[in-house]
């Protein structure tokens, strides 16, 4: 058996406040070695599909009766469902699973059905937060209260984007890793700041 472990941050922000390496410290003291955990910066948010360190793990390294070890489920998955479909992928091919912050036991079955369970305890109690945090936003409007949150655009990052896309011709995947924006960022800077439009990203000028 060969124990990986996986980490993520979701900005470079993250990554220098020390989340990173509590994350890696985590699994360094339950039984993986440093140089078998993968560390990847990118959005909660992005799919699986797109987070490319962690296919790498998941396709060419992990081998059967492996394990994979993250300190908490939202690592790996952004909900229970895209989480119930790796835990099959990964319990098919007989490599272990755990997740620090679920109970584990020696039992591979019993951690499944565990890990299962509290997903979708844990996606159920995340949505009734966002619908109490809805509420009382809108709360906070109706009394003149609420100002949003604050931007993180500013002309640094423009012109970094604009950099990135005309002189580099970056994707917008990359120009977000390299910037440490989210791609709903990068995407809004392009449209709103510089003049591109529709997800093909071409200037309005180009079209017409």
């Amino acid at each position: 058996m060969t124990k990986y472990g996986y980490a993520r941050v979701s900005s470079k922000s993250q990554e220098d406040n020390s989340s990173l390496e509590g994350q890696k410290q985590q699994l360094i003291e339950n039984g993986i070695e440093e140089e078998n955990i993968l560390v990847e910066v990118g959005s909660a948010a992005n799919e699986i599909k797109n987070r490319p360190i962690f296919q790498k793990l998941i396709n060419q390294k992990l081998k059967e009766n492996d394990l994979l070890m993250v300190t908490k489920i939202d690592r790996c998955s952004r909900n229970t469902l895209e989480f119930l479909k790796l835990q099959d992928i990964l319990f098919k091919r007989k490599i272990e699973f755990i997740s620090l912050d679920l109970p584990h036991s020696n039992d591979p079955s019993i951690n499944h059905l565990i890990a299962t369970t509290l997903s979708s305890i844990a996606e159920f109690e995340n949505n009734r937060r966002k619908e109490r945090q809805k509420q009382g936003i809108q709360a906070a409007q109706k009394e003149g209260k609420y100002q949003g949150r604050k931007t993180i655009i500013d002309k640094t990052l423009i012109q970094k984007v604009k950099h990135l896309k005309e002189t580099k011709n970056l994707s917008v995947t990359d120009i977000s890793k390299l910037t440490g924006v989210s791609s709903p960022t990068i995407y809004k800077v392009l449209k709103e700041h510089l003049g591109y439009v529709s997800n093909r990203l071409a200037k309005l000028e180009e079209i017409y």
